[in-house]
């Protein structure tokens, strides 16, 4: 390959990974209809009973969802860590875990452990009223 060829490919190479990572930024925001196998106007049990399928949807093949939880006293042994830390943990979305989300009305998702990667679902009068979804492949300084 000549020099100038390989000028060129450095150039379509250094060119071609902003593309990528404009081409694969998502930020979108839903506040009616549907999206990521989700409903707005939904319970939150009726959206509970979505989280395996639809985040397993939304991570894609060989990706896991995780959920941020604070620490305490009594997890410290089970996740090795102080109390008052925050840990991603696996969720498994069974029905025993369920009052645990009810009393909330922001639950956030993270693929991959990842802060750039993240499903955020809000309630408003116990009901789905915003879908957000974030994932971005680099960060800023």
């Amino acid at each position: 390959m000549t020099t100038k060829g390989i000028v060129i490919t450095l150039i379509a190479l250094l060119l071609a990974y902003p593309a990528y990572l404009w081409a694969t930024y998502i930020n979108n925001t839903v506040k009616s209809g549907s999206a990521y196998g989700f409903t707005i106007g939904d319970t939150k049990k009726e959206t509970y009973q979505k989280l395996n399928t639809s985040l397993t949807e939304v991570a894609g093949k060989g990706e896991t969802v995780f959920i941020e939880i604070k620490s305490n006293a009594q997890l410290e042994s089970f996740l090795a860590t102080k109390s008052d830390f925050n840990v991603m943990v696996k969720p498994l979305f069974h029905d025993v875990g369920f009052p645990m989300f009810e009393g909330e009305n922001v639950w956030n998702f993270y693929v991959g452990a990842s802060y750039f990667n993240t499903l955020k679902l809000e309630f408003c009068d116990e009901q789905l009223c915003k879908i957000h979804r974030h994932r971005k492949y680099f960060e800023l300084p």
